[in-house]
């Protein structure tokens, strides 16, 4: 980990963009600082570089809408509701690749986020816990025998007692610790 935290004006920008990018319940629930710092350890864990054109870009959108003339002279994070979706859906839609594929990067890193969240994971009756052990339980009780078998294979003597290795063998093994 690379002990990242956003800088405020990324985090506004994050935060001005949930609404935009999750549904209701993100707000009504009070998930927007919890969406926006699961979206910081995503990026935490991204090469800095990469972090930094992110970041970089981030920034780009929230000042282009300085020009975006429905925005009357606001940085993004200041839009109303209604016009920041609208100016997402310009980069969403935007005129390069670079647009578009900044708005779906950020829209992918939000959304994982909000549904990663315990509360929503629970709303949607999604338990992988649960899944988990039912899944390891009924491994075992199909495979108990093939895992007793190797279990034994590892502290049984060895089946050729006398049978020196391969030459090439020790070879190999000569100078490892």
């Amino acid at each position: 980990m690379s002990g990242y935290q956003h800088a405020p004006a990324t985090r506004r920008v994050l935060d001005s963009l949930v609404p935009v990018v999750c549904p209701p319940e993100a707000v009504e629930l009070g998930l927007v600082a919890d969406i926006v710092d699961h979206v910081g350890l995503t990026m935490g864990a991204l090469p800095g570089r990469f972090r930094g054109g992110l970041i970089m870009g981030l920034r780009t959108y929230d000042l282009g809408a300085l020009i975006w003339p429905p925005g009357r002279l606001r940085p993004a994070h200041r839009l109303a509701p209604a016009l920041a979706a609208r100016y997402f859906d310009t980069w969403l839609h935007g005129p390069t690749p670079i647009h578009k594929q900044l708005a779906l990067g950020i829209r992918q890193l939000i959304a994982l986020a909000h549904y990663e969240q315990p509360v929503i994971q629970e709303r949607m009756g999604y338990r992988p816990a649960q899944w988990i052990e039912q899944v390891k339980r009924r491994r075992l009780e199909l495979y108990a025998d093939d895992i007793e078998r190797h279990a034994r294979s590892l502290i049984e003597p060895d089946p050729l007692p006398g049978i020196a290795p391969h030459p090439r063998a020790r070879t190999r093994t000569k100078g490892v610790a």
